[in-house]
């Protein structure tokens, strides 16, 4: 099922909506002679602006502007999907989006949260890291980039319980460079880790950054999130 509703960072006004697979959603400016499913209320936005539909774990959309270009961001990660005036049906890889269409003065945004490719509930069955259908106690998603920067991260301590090292950001960066992640893009699923997804609070001002690195590493092998099978994720050396 996906799901569309109001993006926390924004002030348009979306009701919340489930899609099946094979449902669809209109979105746009609307009139009473051609409404739509989600009103964007903004002179620049066209009556009917574009389609979202779900197509199973992932979700498809149309840009029906003749003028302006969309933006869909992955909220997960590094990256995003331009989305030209007439393209049709361009399927979204991402679980959690933020679909961007310009108005006159500000942008009109909303979040659709597609499902967790079966990752979840029934985690990985038929994956090689399975381990039964016992789910983990964070929302943690082996086939995303967070996951290889967590793993990278954990590395040293995996391969060598007695070791402490923790790997530095740059240090993470070359590890994981067939995957063409910059520092940048390290970092901010660095951040990802410590603020979204285990919430750790720093431990006091002027703790620089180092803390978030290695309270992530301990709060990850401390829970057993990450183990020495995970290792089988990185590129080889």
């Amino acid at each position: 099922m996906i799901t569309i509703q109001r993006d926390f960072q924004g002030s348009t006004e979306v009701e919340t909506r489930h899609l099946r697979p094979g449902e669809s959603v209109t979105f746009g400016r609307g009139t009473p002679d051609l409404p739509v499913d989600i009103p964007l209320v903004d002179p620049a936005v066209s009556r009917k602006a574009g389609v979202l539909r779900a197509i199973r774990d992932y979700w498809e959309i149309s840009n029906l502007s003749k003028k302006y270009a969309y933006v869909v961001e992955n909220l997960e990660g590094a990256g995003f999907v331009r989305l030209s005036p007439g393209t049709m049906d361009a399927p979204i890889p991402f679980e959690t989006a933020r679909v961007r269409v310009p108005g006159r003065q500000d942008q009109l945004t909303f979040l659709v949260l597609a499902p967790l490719k079966r990752r979840l509930g029934t985690v990985h069955d038929d994956h090689p890291l399975s381990q039964g259908s016992t789910t983990l106690p964070y929302p943690l998603d082996p086939a995303a980039k967070h996951f290889l920067v967590l793993v990278a991260l954990c590395e040293p301590q995996l391969r060598d319980p007695s070791c402490d090292l923790i790997p530095t950001v740059p240090e993470v960066q070359q590890r994981l460079g067939v995957f063409g992640l910059s520092r940048t893009a390290v970092n901010y699923h660095v951040d990802y880790l410590a603020a979204v997804k285990f919430q750790l609070q720093p431990p006091g001002q002027g703790a620089g950054v180092e803390w978030k690195l290695r309270s992530i590493v301990k709060h990850a092998l401390q829970f057993n999130l990450v183990t020495d099978a995970h290792l089988t994720l990185l590129p080889v050396e």
